[in-house]
């Protein structure tokens, strides 16, 4: 993947995970059932599909400014690589430059 393209990917996948901070924060409001719906956060343009996850597993995830929850097969072996699994999704950390994109973009860093 080129670097205009690794760019562009990384900062889709921090487009979505601001939705999903949005998301949380709407559904911290009203209380976290057991699972809530979140957006894959891969970078694929087409992609916009559900994924399950509670709230623990969320805050793992945002704990880490260059990872990103994502559906299995929907990443980027060349840029990313998975660092926990389970049934429902897949959490990948950003590597190189778009782990930089990743982590300056991070609506959570202090």
């Amino acid at each position: 993947m080129n670097e205009v393209t690794v760019a562009e990917a990384a900062r889709r996948q921090v487009l979505l995970r601001e939705v999903n901070e949005r998301i949380a924060e709407l559904t911290d409001s009203v209380g976290w059932l057991d699972y809530k719906m979140l957006i894959c956060e891969c970078s694929r343009a087409d992609c916009a599909e559900p994924v399950e996850i509670t709230a623990a597993e969320y805050e793992a995830v945002r704990a880490v400014g260059s990872r990103f929850v994502v559906l299995a097969g929907h990443q980027q072996d060349d840029v990313e690589r998975v660092v926990d699994l389970n049934g429902r999704f897949l959490i990948v950390e950003k590597l190189g430059r778009a782990g930089e994109i990743a982590r300056g973009a991070n609506p959570r860093r202090a």
